[in-house]
């Protein structure tokens, strides 16, 4: 597998990160809210990016946009993982774990916080590292 890296968000990366997004949660959204509407998922998805835009990294196999992640600090102290989201074709080959694992090592003076739908699969890999 090539190396997986990483680079910051840019404006241009809408589409991209909103169709990530719709794919790896839509079926949480049906399943926990009654269905997934465009029109609001993309007023939510804009404050989403108004708060979060510095925080976002879109996440690389060689060249190929393969995901994207976003954290950050919180007035606590902890550190806040939001989304670690993978593209369906690259799920399952240890790339979400290497970066939590990466993650962990980063903060390991502090709290890590994530959540997670009780369905999702993920879940597992998140027990798995101690969360």
């Amino acid at each position: 597998m090539k190396k997986i890296s990483f680079r910051k968000y840019s404006d241009a990366d809408y589409d991209f990160i909103y169709d990530v997004k719709k794919i790896g949660y839509k079926k949480y959204v049906d399943e926990y809210f009654g269905g997934w509407d465009d029109a609001v998922q993309h007023k939510m998805f804009d404050s989403f990016l108004k708060d979060e835009k510095e925080n976002i990294e879109i996440i690389l196999c060689g060249n190929e946009e393969i995901g994207f992640k976003n954290g950050k600090f919180l007035p606590s102290g902890e550190y806040e993982q939001g989304n670690l989201c993978i593209l369906p074709k690259w799920q399952g080959k240890g790339i979400g774990t290497t970066i939590l694992k990466e993650i962990i090592k980063e903060h390991k003076n502090c709290v890590i916080l994530l959540r997670v739908f009780k369905s999702n699969p993920a879940k597992h890999l998140y027990e798995r590292l101690g969360f």
